[in-house]
């Protein structure tokens, strides 16, 4: 069991980079001996053979078809979309180089 003091706790809250007073830490000090002592209860429990999950119940995922729409066109025969970009290349956005 880890004993936690006003020590300890004056690490966390520095590690935390919290400011706490007196009152604070002699509360605090005492609240993460509870903690600390319900996590010990926890890892008593045995779990051999239980199974991880990220859900306590099995959600259907639900799946729709993907539809492709086409892009509406200017005159030119040009997406409509590209009308509001400050520079186009190749008939897309024109962007800086990142590398």
């Amino acid at each position: 069991m880890v004993d936690v003091n006003e020590s300890l706790t004056k690490q966390v809250a520095a590690l935390s980079r919290l400011e706490l007073s007196e009152t604070e830490m002699v509360t605090f000090s005492s609240q993460l001996s509870q903690i600390i002592k319900y996590v010990e209860k926890l890892q008593e429990v045995d779990v051999a053979g239980v199974e991880p999950m990220s859900h306590p119940f099995e959600l259907p995922t639900p799946l729709r078809p993907d539809v492709v729409l086409a892009s509406p066109k200017d005159a030119e025969g040009k997406p409509k979309v590209l009308q509001s970009a400050p520079e186009v290349l190749y008939d897309g956005y024109k962007v800086p180089p990142i590398l």
